[in-house]
């Protein structure tokens, strides 16, 4: 949400006094140092209520509000908008007349969002304003199996097509755990995991462990987004899969462990590296995504504009000096630095790598694991 047209809100929601001129004060400084927009900073610090929040802004532009939990959203239109999109402007299409979209969006106000799904869609787009919470939820719905999918996915006749390579089997008294995490339910629960990952290209994994139940996200294109819930009686066999797979020692809780394992899918081979921390509900697990096919796209094609790759073209050609590639976790940093990597190996070159850790292994290339002594 441009700062002008939250200023105007927040002169409405302060004379409903609704929130303080503090509190607006607060989240601008917030967004001045964090980034995100504004009215989502406002419910996420808890200075408001979301419902609230709709309301009033619904009123103030006259924009159309809809309770998402109470409308039955057309599947056809839905996939009219791509996954990506969605997720990244949080919103969803609803319905379809006379190639008139109807999209709930969290930020309808938003002009670049709408411009985009007038190009991408071919359709007038009409927005109607709806909450973050209620747009997620019907994105999760639509674009995401849910818990139903996964004891779908789990019956004896389907198979994921996942081979794990890098399995690491072990001869040790383990414990039920530990057995049940090789049963096949508990395998294809598995396998559901990381091939539903795959196909929406995420590049990291989260299995975080709750009082009632176990949450699955997926961090794609930097952003965490819920996946599926997995019921609170497979926590500890998922998370004894993942061990065994990983080459971890499946009888220690008590400390954070890491492992790596391989797996092919769809002809090609990708690499996880995995983490388990301790937590009070039980071990969270971590896996970070490693497709080697990312690696062979190169430069031209990650997204840089004709004027800045011919300038990192020109840096990444001399014969010192020093390139600093920061950002986000799931940014693309390592895709960048990787792909340099590939474009500058040749036999008449030696090249040496020092990472923490090494991510990637590539060929004809000296990587180094650091170590902190």
């Amino acid at each position: 949400m441009p700062r002008e047209i939250f200023d105007k809100l927040s002169q409405v929601l302060i004379k409903e006094k609704l929130v303080s001129e503090k509190d607006i004060k607060r989240t601008k400084e917030i967004q001045s140092r964090e980034g995100g927009n504004l009215s989502s900073i406002l419910v996420k610090e808890g200075l408001i209520d979301e419902t609230h929040l709709v309301s009033v802004t619904s009123k103030a532009f006259s924009i159309p509000a809809v309770n998402l939990s109470r409308y039955k959203i057309e599947k056809e239109s839905v996939i009219l908008i791509p996954e990506k999109v969605a997720r990244q402007y949080h919103l969803i299409a609803i319905c379809n007349l006379s190639n008139t979209l109807v999209v709930a969006m969290a930020d309808p106000l938003n002009i670049f969002a709408v411009d985009d799904l007038e190009m991408i869609t071919k359709c007038k787009i009409e927005p109607v304003l709806s909450t973050e919470s209620d747009v997620m939820t019907a994105i999760n719905k639509f674009y995401v199996q849910d818990e139903k999918s996964l004891t779908e996915f789990i019956e004896p006749e389907d198979e994921s097509g996942l081979e794990v390579v890098g399995l690491v089997k072990e001869e040790f008294d383990i414990s039920d755990a530990a057995l049940e995490g090789e049963t096949t339910p508990i395998v294809k629960m598995v396998n559901l995991i990381i091939s539903e990952a795959l196909r929406k290209r995420a590049s990291d994994i989260h299995i975080e462990p709750e009082e009632k139940g176990v949450r699955v996200r997926y961090r794609i294109d930097g952003e965490l987004h819920e996946a599926l819930r997995i019921p609170k009686k497979s926590q500890n066999a998922v998370l004894a899969r993942f061990k065994i797979m990983s080459g971890m020692d499946i009888t220690e809780f008590r400390v954070p462990q890491d492992g790596r394992f391989k797996i092919r899918a769809k002809k090609k081979e990708v690499d996880f590296r995995v983490s388990v921390l301790p937590t009070s509900f039980g071990g969270k697990i971590v896996l970070r995504v490693l497709d080697k096919s990312n690696l062979s796209i190169g430069l031209d094609s990650l997204g840089f504009s004709d004027h800045v790759l011919g300038k990192f073209n020109e840096a990444i050609a001399r014969p010192f000096g020093m390139i600093m590639v920061t950002g986000p976790t799931g940014s693309g940093k390592s895709t960048t630095l990787y792909s340099v990597l590939n474009r500058l190996n040749s036999a008449d070159k030696n090249i040496i790598s020092i990472e923490d850790p090494v991510e990637y292994q590539l060929d004809g290339i000296t990587q180094i694991q650091t170590n902190v002594d």
